[in-house]
């Protein structure tokens, strides 16, 4: 059976036209509509977003229903993340929208190191915390596969790297609840490994050995639009998945969406 899955991290349905001398994002306006457009047209089964747009601290989302009449996408799970910061009086998180019915769902919270920093203008960060959407999806009758979404922690915004010794007892815990089980499984996300490759940056999660990446691309192509260099968001799929297509787009967002066929057996 062949199956479409795309990740999208829509930046809070905002269109992104680049960066500003003072490395500043530069906007075109909220519109929602040209996404829908997009994926409709992309026709796939499932959708994974990051920076999905939120209506409310509920989760109640007029973009992901716009989405889901356009595209045929019944069935769906919202996960508010936090007060969006692009997109006025919204909040924003991530979202599966799937063709196949859930029999299952679960979300789980990733341990988080709370490293705080100072912010060029000022600012007091503190990690935010992150999430990880798992569901189970029946895609025939006795058949069912695992699709786990997740947009994880920025470290490059504090100065550290994902890949750091202090954090590999985090990156043991992560990978505890990404790595997959016996069935077959598909893994969308915003891993934020900034500068290098995720097999490298997070070896933890045996990307190379329990799990193929699915789609790639080079950052620099998309400069100065994208804002990294390196590969961040990824499709990773167990080995009994086969991948049929792939291919990444640069639109709307400051970030590719990543599109791939694969046949599941």
């Amino acid at each position: 059976m062949r199956i479409k899955v795309i990740f999208a991290n829509v930046i809070q349905c905002m269109i992104h036209c680049g960066y500003n001398e003072k490395k500043e994002n530069i906007f075109a306006g909220f519109h929602p509509e040209k996404y829908v457009e997009y994926f409709k047209n992309e026709n796939p089964d499932i959708l994974c977003i990051a920076e999905c747009l939120m209506d409310n601290i509920k989760g109640d989302s007029k973009f992901v229903e716009h989405i889901t009449q356009s595209c045929k996408l019944p069935y769906y799970k919202n996960l508010v993340g936090e007060k969006a910061f692009f997109a006025e009086n919204k909040f924003y998180g991530l979202s599966i929208c799937s063709r196949f019915p859930f029999n299952d769902y679960k979300v789980l919270q990733l341990a988080n190191p709370k490293i705080e920093t100072i912010r060029p203008n000022g600012e007091h960060w503190v990690m935010h915390d992150k999430y990880i959407q798992k569901a189970g999806l029946q895609i025939k009758s006795n058949q069912n596969i695992n699709i786990t979404n997740t947009h994880m922690f920025p470290f490059q915004h504090f100065n550290k790297h994902f890949w750091d010794e202090e954090f590999k007892e985090y990156r043991n815990q992560w990978a505890k609840m990404l790595i997959p089980d016996e069935q077959t499984n598909i893994i969308c996300g915003d891993f934020n490994t900034v500068g290098i490759s995720v097999d490298k940056a997070f070896p933890e999660l045996q990307v190379g050995n329990k799990l193929n990446s699915l789609v790639s691309y080079d950052g620099k192509r998309y400069q100065p639009k994208y804002p990294y260099d390196t590969q961040i968001e990824y499709i990773l799929a167990s080995k009994d998945c086969k991948l049929i297509s792939a291919k990444e787009e640069m639109l709307y967002s400051d970030h590719p969406f990543l599109i791939a066929e694969i046949e599941v057996f």
